[in-house]
């Protein structure tokens, strides 16, 4: 640890808690409040007079989703706390703060203090933290399942001599060696529960865990009671199957969210982390990404990762940014514009000059969006929550009663029917059912390519009745094509035109070259020998074609005044020498799957719009393919806004598809609004939801039917969890299930809940 490379002074603390937490871990805590640390992972941002700092939590030791209620509480009554959530299945947080009000290690410092570990989020210590929980679980549950074995096999000897008949020397031996075989379990396989529970009660928070806690010591003690004086009966294979059962479903669940994690993480592993640092213009440096200071001059070359955002200091570079922004085709990028962190370069060696790192990045930013996202909780989810914590109480109530109850109606019974009430009741799948099937449903999504950035996205994106689409960049895609030539000379062809054309491209892996590729290869022609081959950067193509100077590339390249009347579309020129020779236009084709999309969308009874700026004739156009009914042209931004409060007047539920800038206002004012792209990262404060594979129109129906997926499934499990308790608990107060019942039904029920939630990701259909 660096902390003492960066501390120049003592932290102030409240005496309570230096009186409670050890002197290690307050140096600790501390290290991250220094500035050179805390940016490497906040974000800092302005909002009004206020400062907003940003990041993401690695939250350890939570078991139940009562912890992450605990915790939440807590933590939001901090004075400068602006926003901090949860999400239980992979257990990180999104932390909104105030850094003149309140630090970040004293943020850390409660979280501790409630019983629970927090780190800001980075993939080695998440890695370690997995790997830490895996171990410990496992074995956990080996323990349990060893010896809960153990005691079973000891119980049938127990259960069949009371029918067959049993020496009483045998009988004794049987609950003796039951007793000495339930303590591993009892004891270290059931410690988490214990001191969930111990923490939940210390901070006046009743919780499943505090009845699964109480089932286990309560059996327990009552069995090592009745074993020590030879009386009654004995609980050891409820409660050390109870334990069993609980950690297997834990199992089950903490499987499911770390396969949950795996497409978040492989988003996040795009940060490269060794950067070179020019020292002057002939020598340079390697660093660790972590030591890049605003300012610094970075060489990326071909095919490296950009370690931080900045600014281009060369005429041109070509830049991949797919796996941020979903956008197929390499982009240029001229001087003084900015580079992506996280993006690939494409071509020469390009530099840069930083300007954000650590948590201000655009890379960083969508960190915390996908956090944000998987954190926030819509309304059913909150809804669930505050039904599970008085659920608690109205069963230990409903336990206390139904004990008074039988030492009237048969006092021997009291004891084992109120801990099969106890067990039977206990409200684990309640407490799975929602936010396990929401974080579940937000994973599917970005697996497929649709990222919500909002609570509640599910939700609202399952009871859309109308679609509205801006046409450009959405229903198109970013394959360049062909579409108009313009042949400026008599003296050749057309055909021999581009015949030097897609001689000049072929040695090209430019995305403007490959629309020639594809030319050649639907109509063959043959290639002429080309010398002196040169790749001008930011201007095209020159080479030597029969003792002839040409070259392709842009129109300004070229020494012409003649103007040309040129429609919408990239154009590019071919020339010997400064003479042009022709014009050739190149736009995006419709996206491979949108005429399939739109068919299904429409076959599913969706009424489809398009709302687009180009002009009329060129929308219809386009929408030949395509059949939409509503299509409208030549929109400003307030029209397009006006037609969609239009339909929100009609009682329709509108979807907005379009690519996060121009359209903003009526991205903000519909019903989901999902911006595709760039223009996606740029308006993450606008957009619902982001369409990271702007070339593919497949992830918005997947993302429907996955969101239609996750509330029937919501739905399932909150109905099967509270019929389980109505149908059971009442048959367990009137007697007619026994401990060791009610442990498997109350296990199996978890177990359901949490099967049936993996439906969501494995796309079956209901």
């Amino acid at each position: 640890m660096h902390y003492y490379e960066f501390r120049t002074e003592a932290a102030m603390r409240p005496d309570s808690l230096n009186d409670l937490v050890p002197e290690e871990l307050r140096q600790e805590l501390d290290f991250y409040d220094h500035p050179e640390i805390a940016k490497q992972f906040i974000s800092n941002q302005k909002s009004g007079d206020d400062n907003v700092a940003k990041l993401s939590l690695i939250i350890d030791k939570i078991v139940c989703a009562a912890c992450v209620w605990l915790i939440e509480h807590q933590i939001k009554r901090i004075p400068g706390v602006q926003k901090f959530d949860i999400n239980y299945s992979t257990h990180r947080a999104y932390l909104e703060f105030d850094p003149d009000k309140i630090q970040l290690s004293k943020i850390l410092l409660a979280i501790y203090n409630l019983g629970y570990e927090a780190t800001p989020y980075d993939e080695q210590t998440q890695q370690k933290k997995l790997k830490k929980e895996r171990q410990t679980l496992f074995l956990e549950f080996g323990v349990a399942a060893i010896f809960s074995m153990q005691v079973m096999m000891f119980s049938f000897g127990l259960y069949f001599g009371h029918y067959q008949g049993i020496s009483e020397e045998a009988r004794l031996i049987l609950r003796w060696a039951s007793l000495l075989m339930s303590i591993p379990c009892v004891t270290y396989s059931s410690w988490t529960f214990y001191k969930s529970a111990f923490y939940d009660l210390k901070n006046k928070r009743l919780t499943m865990n505090v009845n699964i806690s109480l089932a286990i010591i309560l059996g327990t003690l009552a069995s090592i009671w009745n074993t020590v004086f030879n009386i009654g009966e004995i609980y050891f294979e409820s409660v050390t199957m109870f334990a069993f059962l609980l950690l297997g479903a834990r199992l089950i669940e903490m499987n499911a969210r770390h396969k949950a994690l795996m497409m978040t993480d492989h988003i996040l592993k795009l940060k490269p982390h060794i950067a070179e640092r020019m020292i002057d213009e002939q020598n340079s440096e390697f660093i660790a990404v972590s030591q890049i200071n605003v300012g610094d001059v970075l060489r990326v070359k071909p095919g490296d990762s950009v370690p931080a955002d900045g600014i281009l200091l060369q005429d041109s570079a070509w830049v991949d940014e797919s796996l941020l922004t979903g956008e197929s085709l390499p982009i240029e990028k001229r001087m003084n514009e900015d580079v992506i962190g996280g993006s690939i370069n494409q071509e020469q060696s390009l530099l840069m000059k930083v300007s954000k790192i650590g948590g201000d990045t655009v890379f960083s930013q969508m960190t915390l969006m996908i956090e944000r996202a998987m954190s926030e909780k819509p309304k059913f989810v909150k809804l669930a929550d505050l039904v599970s914590t008085w659920f608690v109480l109205i069963l230990l109530l409903a336990c206390a009663g139904t004990y008074i109850a039988w030492l009237y109606v048969d006092a021997s019974r009291a004891f084992e029917v109120m801990l099969s009430v106890l067990v039977v009741s206990c409200p684990c799948a309640l407490a799975l059912a929602t936010p396990a099937a929401i974080s579940s449903g937000n994973q599917a999504m970005i697996e497929k390519g649709l990222i919500g950035t909002r609570s509640g996205t599910i939700e609202a994106l399952a009871k859309v009745t109308d679609i509205v689409f801006d046409k450009t960049g959405t229903l198109t895609q970013g394959n360049l094509m062909l579409v108009q030539e313009k042949n400026l000379t008599n003296d050749m062809s057309n055909a021999e035109l581009m015949q030097i054309i897609c001689s000049l491209e072929a040695s090209s892996n430019h995305p403007i070259a490959a629309a020639f590729h594809r030319i050649h290869q639907k109509n063959p022609l043959e290639l002429l020998s080309v010398s002196n081959l040169d790749n001008i950067v930011g201007k095209g193509l020159e080479g030597t074609i029969n003792g002839e100077q040409y070259r392709v590339g842009r129109i300004d390249w070229f020494e012409t005044k003649e103007q040309h009347n040129l429609d919408e579309g990239i154009w590019i020129a071919l020339g010997k020498g400064n003479t042009l020779l022709g014009l050739y236009c190149l736009k995006d084709e419709l996206k491979v799957d949108s005429e399939a999309v739109v068919q299904k969308l429409k076959e599913e009874g969706y009424r489809l719009h398009i709302l687009s700026g180009d002009r009329i004739e060129t929308v219809q156009a386009m929408n030949h393919r395509l059949g939409i009914e509503n299509i409208h042209g030549d929109q400003t931004p307030e029209d397009k806004l006006a037609y969609v409060t239009q339909l929100q007047s009609e009682g329709r539920i509108v979807a907005m598809l379009g690519d996060g800038i121009n359209d903003a206002p009526v991205l903000a004012q519909a019903d989901v609004s999902i911006a595709i792209g760039q223009g996606a990262l740029l308006t993450q404060a606008t957009a619902d939801m982001i369409l990271m594979h702007s070339t593919e129109m497949n992830p918005l129906l997947d993302g429907i039917n996955v969101a239609k997926r996750t509330n029937k499934i919501i739905i399932q499990n909150l109905g099967w969890s509270l019929l389980y308790n109505i149908l059971v608990l009442p048959a367990a107060m009137m007697g007619y299930i026994v401990p060791w019942m009610a442990a498997l039904g109350m296990s199996l029920s978890s177990l359901l809940v949490i099967g049936n939630t993996l439906r969501i990701r494995e796309g079956e259909k209901e």
